[in-house]
């Protein structure tokens, strides 16, 4: 009973040391124990390491951007029996960097707010909103498009990239 008393001592001793490790201003103690052959536990003289760390000044000039949804407007909507087409504007100043994300995000926002979207088509410009829903475009138009039409929603579910993103494949909505 008595050696388990110290081994569970000696455990508990070195579990604290190696608790307070971490602390900027700590003292730690490192204790060694050594079993003799009748049991008896004889502690080593303690050995005390101090360590300073000074504080470095990390101020920043400037927070960095918040991050959110780019802006965005729905400029066309037409019904239909599922639920409805609607082709989303996104308002190139309230973004720096577009990513496939931000994007899912914004596809993400108008299914929830704006109930039933079956279709949607995302852009950025005004002329590519109109030249989106066409069954065949012109040449100029298909340009524009390659330029500034993002990603589209089918099925109410399936997002498929096109464009700059059409390497980031498709996704489904909520996943």
């Amino acid at each position: 009973m008595n050696r388990k008393v110290t081994m569970l001592l000696a455990v508990l001793l070195l579990t604290t040391a190696a608790c307070n490790r971490g602390d900027a201003d700590s003292t730690s103690t490192t204790t060694t124990s050594t079993l003799a052959a009748t049991g008896a536990v004889t502690l080593a003289p303690a050995t005390t390491t101090t360590s300073t760390t000074e504080a470095v000044d990390t101020t920043v000039a400037d927070p960095p951007p918040e991050l959110g949804l780019p802006e965005y407007q729905i400029i066309s909507r037409t019904p239909g029996e599922g639920g409805d087409t609607v082709v989303i504007l996104l308002d190139p100043t309230s973004y720096d960097l577009l990513t496939d994300l931000d994007i899912q995000n914004v596809i993400g926002d108008v299914v929830e707010r704006f109930p039933p979207i079956l279709e949607a088509y995302v852009v950025d410009s005004n002329e590519v909103a109109e030249a989106v829903l066409l069954a065949d475009p012109s040449e100029e138009q298909a340009a524009l498009l390659d330029q500034h039409y993002f990603a589209r929603l089918e099925e109410g579910f399936r997002m498929v990239f096109v464009g700059e993103f059409s390497a980031a494949g498709d996704a489904i909505l909520g996943s």
